[in-house]
């Protein structure tokens, strides 16, 4: 064999011993990164040390996905949410509260104030949950973080607690356990609970005073009230989402006013639509949704006929 032959045949043999094993390098091992694994999804906490990634519409349960976590929890749970309407996850967190878990919360001034976040602030506050608000320096700015962290993980991404980021949207959700990490978020939450002290969410849950009782055609002109709207009902029509929409109209696109019962609350209005063609009352906050007036019901007392 020729000299050169001899050394194109070294080459090769040392590559492939690098392929196989790792090599030397200046006398520090060198050895090939493993493919990264993803673990099937389950609904629990991954395993120490480990990371999943979920897609939202994969399986639409980011929201018992969050729900384990809390149920996991040993000893504290933080979190910070900018939309927050699952009641599912509220009871959880009540329930981690009443098994003695220490539970602190941060929300966005508006979004937990309004016609949608205010029945879970509600029901946080009055089971003892402290909950602190953002209040920026300069007066704008929002608290948009999406996050939980427990004494065991912690869970973070784009995903909203609300049913439509758990049915509908393109959401992603990171859950983890590795220590360095969810001791990171963890600081993170502490260092803003400290920044916003004082700024509870008790003040945004005053219940609001009642204009009294106005007709459904009204209700355009008094956004951002708390009133008592009345009309005939139309018919109660249930989405795909399961969300169900009490029209006054027959046509909901020209009507100045309907009612809105997101899918998670559904089920504890019974049976809506036997109340077509009945003179219905809704009460509460009256809010605006692409032109329209609304209020969205959370409690079947806020119903009446």
């Amino acid at each position: 064999m020729t000299r050169k032959l001899s050394r194109i045949a070294a080459a090769l043999a040392l590559a492939c011993a690098a392929c196989a094993a790792g090599y030397s390098i200046r006398g520090e091992e060198v050895r090939q990164t493993p493919p990264l694994s993803i673990p099937a999804e389950t609904v629990a906490a991954p395993a120490a040390g480990a990371v999943r990634v979920l897609y939202s519409l994969d399986r639409k349960q980011n929201d018992k996905e969050i729900i384990a976590l809390i149920d996991g929890a040993k000893n504290r749970i933080y979190f910070a949410i900018y939309t927050f309407t699952l009641s599912d996850i509220a009871d959880a967190l009540v329930a981690a509260k009443k098994r003695g878990v220490d539970v602190r919360g941060l929300m966005d001034s508006g979004q937990s104030s309004d016609s949608y976040g205010a029945p879970i602030t509600a029901k946080l506050l009055a089971a003892g949950i402290p909950l602190e608000v953002e209040k920026h320096p300069t007066g704008s700015g929002i608290m948009h973080i999406k996050m939980i962290v427990t004494d065991q993980a912690y869970a973070l991404g784009s995903y909203n607690w609300t049913s439509s980021a758990t049915t509908i949207n393109d959401e992603i959700l990171e859950i983890g356990t590795d220590p360095t990490l969810r001791q990171t978020y963890e600081n993170i939450l502490k260092k803003l609970f400290a920044a916003y002290q004082g700024s509870n969410a008790t003040a945004h849950a005053v219940a609001p005073v009642s204009i009294g009782t106005i007709h459904y055609t009204d209700a355009p002109a008094h956004i951002s009230d708390t009133a008592s709207v009345q009309g005939t009902l139309v018919e109660a029509y249930t989405s795909k989402s399961g969300t169900v929409f009490l029209d006054f109209c027959q046509s909901y696109k020209t009507c100045p006013f309907s009612g809105v019962i997101f899918a998670d609350d559904v089920k504890a209005f019974g049976g809506l639509s036997s109340l077509s063609g009945k003179q219905v009352t809704l009460t509460g906050k009256i809010t605006s949704y692409q032109g329209q007036a609304e209020i969205v019901l959370t409690d079947p007392s806020q119903l009446t006929y």
